[in-house]
């Protein structure tokens, strides 16, 4: 949803918020009615294309598969580079980025707690902070001595919305 700008207004009386209430229900629903027709449209034109789309993706799978087992048997060929051209398309492989595995039947947790026992410069222990147990005590008598401490504060935010009752509005 795009968020919009709006002028300064004060002083709005009981009428004018009940016509803004109005008109913001009318345009919510004809916008709805327009998108909902855009989206119809839109659907309409992918059905047709569809069977095309799906044939040309079902025709790019047995020549990709021939390309890339030319490429896996001619890669020592191709010294140190990582792609070949072709006549028509330029094949290759592309380096991913390095990423630490597990062995099946292991689980990410009972690794950490081996590493902690046998290679403990391998484990990153983080400090932060506990910001539940700070909302919880922001009741307490005590936590005026904790805001100034700590240089903080619990806060609630109030948001305004607004929503219109599609069902109890007939536009023409």
């Amino acid at each position: 949803m795009t968020r919009i700008k709006t002028k300064v207004i004060s002083n709005v009386t009981l009428e004018q918020a009940q016509d803004a209430s109005e008109l913001f229900a009318q345009n919510t629903t004809k916008l709805d009615k327009i998108q909902a027709k855009m989206n119809d449209e839109i659907n309409k034109i992918k059905s047709k294309y569809q069977d095309d789309i799906t044939e040309l993706q079902d025709g790019l799978v047995e020549p990709q598969k021939i390309l890339h087992v030319f490429a896996d048997e001619q890669k020592e060929s191709w010294g140190k580079k990582k792609s070949i051209e072709l006549l028509h398309t330029v094949i290759g492989f592309r380096t991913g980025t390095p990423k630490v595995t597990k062995s099946k039947g292991f689980s990410w947790e009972g690794i950490t707690e081996l590493a902690v026992q046998l290679f403990p410069d391998l484990v990153r222990t983080k400090a932060e902070l506990d910001k539940d147990s700070i909302i919880a005590l922001s009741k307490e008598d005590g936590f005026n001595e904790i805001k100034k401490g700590l240089f903080i504060d619990v806060v609630q935010e109030e948001s305004f919305f607004v929503e219109a009752k599609k069902e109890e509005l007939q536009t023409t």
